[in-house]
């Protein structure tokens, strides 16, 4: 068969092949490879369709011509028109005549202002698999369109097909090469945050040991000269001030000790109701009194975590101690659980301020406080008691729209198929 092809004829196939297998971009690689068959072919225009399997349709993947903009967004049914029959038969369509076609559907010519008088049409396969559909329209100059031009657009579709599907293959490969960057870049992160936490709680450790008894000593004897002094108004006010400062630095010294020397868990398992009940009904009648209402809502099968009690009691604890500052004027706290993927998810929601966008990355920072009291320790010892448990936090704040905090544990493994 290909003694009987012109040298020009061998030379753009030749080419053709060269151009599809040029570049991954696949609209270049169409777009170059449909030009090319247009110079074979005299063809006016091309297009090619690919087809929409979930939506049973074909949509425009590339058109070339004077009106190929305006029918980028046109989908077709299987079925319908010359490309619809096409993709449903899997058989090539040579239709020298439109007018004279029961086939052809004029919407597209419609909307494009485009009018086709002939058409090659070709199923697109790729593993024996009908993906797309190729198309050339009107034959230029007094010859129509004949075997010759199907036999040619035959070879051009076969690899049209392969190189559709290398560029989706890339292109897949693409979104999980990005992917996996961010997520690197996620896991370097944390890595940082953890050197960095390591760092500070051994400093800390050893700052809190070296000042906990001078500061216990100023406050116990700054208690007793307040009981042994006379009762004058000046001197009084000063010793108090001694007393009050001192507190607070005992108990930022104790936060600290805490923090630092934590325990690893001991794992045990513990259904979700019971680890969440338990915790809430701890502050329930500090809650009314301050008008504070709480929307518990739990996951129906109710699944067990591998927890230390104990510590996530405490980690809970915080954030809803939290949320209870953050809604002087009361307000709602939503506690719910939910399945994210394979993930446990525990949320806190409460109704208050927010958290300014300047401040959320800082927020698991030891010492950080926006507050005028507290050792800025709360969330970052949430966020250390989560970890030891193989969990990740995660907060959600706008300022004024209230916050939410969630906690994501990897499940007991009989506790969801």
């Amino acid at each position: 068969m290909l003694k009987k092809w012109s040298a020009r004829e061998i030379d753009c196939i030749v080419k053709l092949s060269s151009l599809i297998n040029s570049s991954l971009d696949i609209i270049e690689v169409l777009d170059n490879s449909m030009h090319a068959v247009e110079d074979l072919t005299n063809a006016e225009a091309s297009s090619i369709f690919e087809i929409d399997f979930e939506k049973t349709e074909l949509f425009f993947r590339l058109a070339r011509g004077e009106s190929g903009s305006k029918v980028r967004k046109i989908r077709i049914k299987m079925g319908e028109g010359i490309a619809g029959w096409v993709a449903s038969s899997g058989e090539a369509l040579l239709v020298p005549d439109t007018e004279t076609d029961k086939r052809f559907c004029k919407r597209v010519d419609q909307i494009s202002s485009f009018r086709t008088r002939s058409v090659i049409a070709l199923p697109i396969r790729y593993r024996g698999n009908i993906t797309g559909v190729l198309e050339v329209l009107n034959k230029r100059g007094p010859r129509s369109f004949d075997d010759r031009d199907l036999e040619v657009l035959s070879i051009a579709a076969n690899q049209i097909g392969i190189a559709m599907e290398n560029a989706k293959l890339y292109s897949r490969l693409k979104e999980k090469f990005a992917l996996t960057q961010t997520e690197l870049k996620k896991s370097q992160e944390k890595l940082i945050r953890s050197e960095r936490l390591a760092a500070l709680g051994q400093l800390s450790q050893g700052i809190a040991h070296a000042v906990r008894n001078p500061v216990m000593s100023i406050g116990g004897f700054a208690r007793r000269l307040r009981k042994k002094l006379p009762d004058d108004e000046t001197t009084s006010a000063y010793v108090d001030m001694v007393i009050e400062e001192a507190t607070r630095l005992e108990m930022l010294v104790k936060d600290v000790w805490t923090y630092t020397s934590m325990p690893e868990p001991e794992l045990k398992h513990v259904k979700m109701s019971v680890l969440l009940r338990g915790v809430l009904e701890e502050r329930m009648h500090t809650w009314r009194s301050k008008q504070i209402k709480v929307d518990l809502n739990l996951i129906p099968e109710d699944p067990a975590l591998s927890v230390d009690r104990e510590l996530m009691t405490k980690a809970l604890g915080s954030l809803l101690l939290n949320a209870e500052e953050a809604m002087s004027g009361g307000g709602v706290i939503t506690v719910s659980a939910c399945w994210e993927g394979k993930w446990i998810v525990i949320s806190v929601k409460d109704s208050g301020a927010g958290i300014a966008s300047k401040d959320l990355p800082f927020v698991f920072d030891p010492f950080f406080t926006t507050k005028t009291h507290g050792s800025g320790l709360g969330l970052t010892t949430v966020n250390r008691i989560v970890s030891s448990h193989c969990g990740e936090v995660k907060i959600f704040s706008e300022h004024g729209s209230g916050t939410e905090v969630k906690i994501y544990f990897p499940p007991f493994p009989s506790g969801h198929a």
